[in-house]
């Protein structure tokens, strides 16, 4: 839990050679040994998610797209490949309606890193629950 100060005066310092070291790592810079969550849903989820403390943001980078209706499919999906190559990203969250968007995608994606979980929103839980049901049914009739 090393907190780094940006700029100490020179005689605050009780190490002499090794700040410098330190100095001169950018404010920018993260640690890729954290492991962080990305989002990809709607707003009402999205909010949800940060205020339930998921989601961070740098300078030049957002773990999160908010999906509106004027969101287009080439936004969307090159957040996406910007999450899914990121490597301190552990966890991907879209919501239903966006992964249905970008199936053809998600189709492709076969690394154990990250892991890609789909959630319901509110608005299709109902779609969502008959396609798990469905599934879940087909399992069965080819289990016997």
């Amino acid at each position: 839990m090393g907190t780094k100060f940006k700029n100490l005066p020179e005689g605050d310092s009780d190490q002499e050679d090794s700040d410098e070291d330190e100095e001169a790592i950018p404010d920018e810079q993260e640690d890729h040994n954290l492991i962080r969550i990305g989002v990809i849903a709607d707003t009402e989820v999205t909010i949800g998610l940060l205020l339930a403390g998921v989601g961070y943001t740098r300078e030049n980078f957002c773990s999160y797209l908010m999906v509106d209706t004027g969101t287009t499919l080439e936004e969307v999906e090159s957040f996406f490949h910007v999450l899914y190559r990121r490597p301190n990203i552990g966890l991907i969250l879209i919501d239903y309606p966006t992964a249905k968007r970008m199936h053809h995608i998600l189709d492709k994606c076969k690394k154990v890193l990250p892991v890609i979980v789909i959630v319901p929103s509110k608005g299709s839980i109902g779609p969502y629950m008959e396609e798990k049901d469905r599934h879940r049914r087909q399992r069965q009739r080819d289990a016997y």
